[in-house]
């Protein structure tokens, strides 16, 4: 029976092929891209749970609460590890990760900049899944002067050499490569190229004051985490109070599970982008409405061809069949369009996945649709479109009375034509709302984009010192590259600008005389301010005339703010060991910490061999300019790579990931549209050919064919009003909501919204002209003599 039923439902499909073709299309484009919209969202969603134990597994992050302050940072102080796996029985493991920076790696003739190696307790692979392909991970790490390299590393440094056992150079150090594990997977928060044996770590000072280590528990299993973070609140007053209690500051622990480190950031200090959760929950919201548009647009075209349809009811029904077998042959129907369109979907995200992964900087496989839980939401899709969009237009079909269907006629009563207009509605308001969205993303982005952030950052290239000898050649380097021809000056830094700074407690001149206070800070040299174009509001910049300045301090204006200083120039700020600083200026803010969060309270010291060199250029410097600088850096360090990057170009891989998930954003947003189009453009031949005779009587009245549009147009106007009075306020509190969580933003404007609604009524009023045009040239005498 079953295969009767399908059968028949194929023959249906194929016998009025126009409309199932439309059908098909729109279910197609609908559920493709639905699937591609499921896995950026549960890609996103899987980031770090590749690690067997990752509900076992904790971030520490600290909150730092000063008397006018308190922050964030998500790393820990070096002794903490130790400590909390010694003291409380119910932490397994704890592990420490600490950055190398960029350092030069040598094998034979080989060698490059890495950036991505990190120091790691030994006990590294009894926390995190790290597959090894080479070596014991028990031991892999035990030995000073270790280390571990991923596959990808190996492959770049030994080609098709063994590296096990293999001796590589790291600057002043000797290696012995004793494992080779596989690349950490690309959803994971935190990737390395390599992994170096604690031990190789010169000894550091463990102090309860230094913080910088990102550290992780792994606690047993049962803990009750609430209960556990209550209790490190004890280490405090066991082992911070005496550096911290008397200058104002207090330390508590946060513990962030490992699986919800990605999408939701809670602090400075991340060494990677973070996800974005509101983008995750959008693009499934945006996956939903394409479903339920794709399932409006059947059950709408479906219900409009039922006087087709009618006759074939009529004649089942005098042949005996009743209402239950009609019912499961149109769901049937439904079912075979929906896996079929399913099965074109299917072959459609195979071969677009790799433009999908350009698009969305993924790199997902195939082999991702096999997934459990993705077969679950393929499972979902068939029975949401298949079952639940057929459910309506098969109780509206069954019910018809088989003298009425015989003869054509539909089922008396407005109530489908009033669901029929309901459900255009909802297509219009969500296309309405997407449009709207649409165009604040890209206002938002191109907002962060022109955003003064206080700074001169065109024409300045940003070359990084990697080690203390090449430091020691600074002033040699700055000679050099200010001999070149079209570089107009040369500034240095400790502190990356749109990165951050260092904060230290020092000892600051307020009205109730010298008191601590935690300051952000960052070393510059003399012709720092310069390069970067930074603007002095009030006082002096450094100078090499006043060898004062050497105890000199410049602060921005939110530090002289928020120190409640009304005359900051030639307040004190004391650093200990003897060295009290002046202050000699006053800066406008800048974004010293990129776009996404706010100016922080600056100081800028004195400090002339800064790891960061930035290059100012003349404007529309060539080639020549940076080949010659090439020629000047070989000339200072003959066996290192010239390797520079733009300042542009840096600050904006920072928006990079909102800027690709704005294209998703856009592209899905114009394909909602189209699926709606779709629908209305279905509907509008439908009711023109239910309208032919008036039309055509119309027209041998005289009746214009602006008129004809009009007559058409005025349901479809309707809709679209109704439309904007739902989509307008809905659009305006979703998107106040996603702009609050920029730091900086653009506005909403009312003409974002009358261009949406212009759009709307723009694509509507073209869908339907087609129909319109084609039956208004046709012959009314033909029209009437079939009618």
């Amino acid at each position: 029976m079953i295969l009767n039923q399908i059968k028949f439902a194929i023959r249906n499909i194929t016998k009025d092929f126009g409309y199932s073709l439309i059908n098909i299309l729109g279910l197609t484009i609908g559920i493709s891209s639905t699937l591609f919209l499921l896995i950026y969202v549960f890609d996103e969603l899987s980031y770090d749970k590749y690690n067997k134990n990752h509900e076992q597994i904790y971030r520490v992050a600290s909150h730092i609460t000063e008397t006018d302050d308190d922050f964030v940072w998500t790393v820990a102080q070096i002794p903490f590890a130790t400590q909390v796996l010694q003291d409380y029985p119910e932490v397994e493991n704890a592990i420490r990760f600490q950055g190398i920076g960029r350092s030069l790696f040598q094998y034979g003739e080989k060698q490059f900049y890495d950036t991505d190696v990190n120091f790691v307790d030994s006990t590294v692979f009894d926390v995190f899944t790290f597959p090894m392909i080479s070596g014991d991970p028990e031991t892999a790490l035990d030995e000073p002067n270790s280390i571990v390299l991923t596959k990808s590393f190996a492959k770049k440094l030994f080609a098709d050499e063994d590296p096990m056992g293999k001796m590589i150079k790291n600057e002043s150090r000797t290696l012995k490569v004793t494992g080779i594990i596989k690349d950490v997977p690309k959803n994971s928060h935190s990737h390395f190229s390599a992994l170096m044996s604690w031990s190789t770590l010169e000894s550091r000072r463990q102090s309860w004051g230094n913080f910088g280590l990102p550290t992780y528990l792994k606690l047993k299993k049962g803990t009750d985490i609430i209960a556990f973070d209550k209790k490190l609140e004890e280490m405090y007053p066991k082992f911070m109070a005496e550096i911290f209690e008397n200058v104002g500051v207090k330390i508590d622990y946060i513990l962030q599970p490992l699986a919800e480190i990605h999408l939701n950031p809670i602090g400075q200090g991340e060494s990677e982008a973070s996800g974005n959760i509101r983008f995750v929950k959008i693009f499934f919201l945006i996956a939903v409405f394409l479903l339920v548009i794709a399932g409006i647009n059947y059950m709408n075209l479906t219900t409009a061809r039922s006087v087709k349809r009618s006759r074939e009811v009529g004649i089942r029904k005098v042949a005996g069949a009743h209402q239950g077998m009609l019912i499961r042959q149109f769901l049937t129907e439904s079912v075979v369009l929906t896996v079929v369109s399913l099965s074109i979907s299917l072959v459609l995200c195979y071969v677009f996945l790799p433009q999908f992964n350009l698009i969305s900087g993924k790199s997902l496989d195939f082999t991702f649709f096999g997934k459990s839980s993705f077969l679950f939401a393929i499972i979902s899709i068939i029975v949401i479109l298949g079952l639940l969009s057929g459910t309506y237009p098969a109780f509206f079909l069954s019910r018809f009375k088989p003298i009425n269907a015989l003869k054509g006629k539909q089922a008396k009563g407005s109530g489908h034509g009033l669901l029929r207009k309901a459900l255009v509605v909802v297509q219009f308001v969500i296309s309405l709302g997407m449009i709207i969205s649409t165009m604040v993303v890209y206002e938002q982005l191109s907002y962060l984009k022109k955003k003064d952030m206080g700074f001169d950052k065109e024409e300045i290239l940003t070359v990084v010192l990697n080690n203390r000898s090449m430091i020691e050649k600074l002033p040699v380097l700055r000679n050099e590259f200010l001999a070149v021809s079209g570089v107009k000056s040369v500034g240095t830094t400790d502190s990356p600008m749109g990165e951050g700074s260092s904060k230290n407690l020092v000892s600051v001149e307020l009205d109730e005389g010298m008191q601590d206070r935690g300051i952000n800070m960052a070393g510059v040299d003399f012709k720092f301010i310069l390069t970067l174009g930074i603007e002095i509001l009030e006082g002096r910049n450094f100078s090499e005339e006043f060898k004062t300045d050497t105890l000199a301090v410049l602060v921005n204006q939110t530090l002289a703010d928020r120190l409640g200083w009304k005359e900051p120039l030639g307040k004190k700020v004391d650093f200990g060991n003897n060295q009290v600083a002046k202050v000699i200026g006053i800066m406008k803010d800048y974004q010293q910490t990129g776009l996404y969060n706010p100016v922080e309270s600056l100081l800028l010291y004195l400090r002339e061999n800064g790891p960061i060199v930035y290059v100012k250029l003349d404007k529309g410097s060539d080639r020549k300019t940076i080949e010659n600088l090439e020629l000047a850096w070989n000339k200072t360090f003959p066996t290192n790579p010239f390797e520079y990057s733009y300042l542009k170009d840096n600050l904006f891989e920072q928006i990079q990931p909102d800027e690709k998930r704005g294209v998703l954003f856009t592209l899905f947003s114009i394909i909602v549209i189209i699926i709606a189009s779709l629908g209305v453009f279905g509907l509008a031949s439908y009711t023109v050919e239910q309208r032919t005779k008036e039309i055509s009587i119309r027209k041998v009245l005289g009746a214009k064919v602006q008129t004809i549009i009009q007559l058409v147009f005025k349901d479809y106007f309707v809709l679209i009003g109704i439309s904007i009075l739902i989509a307008f306020p809905l659009a305006y509190y979703l998107m106040q909501n996603f702009l609050a969580n920029y730091e900086y933003r653009t506005s909403l404007s009312i003409v974002t919204f009358i261009i949406a609604a212009i759009l709307l009524l723009v694509i509507t009023l073209l869908t339907v002209m087609y129909h319109t045009i084609k039956i208004s040239r046709s012959n009314p005498v033909d029209s009437l003599r079939i009618e």
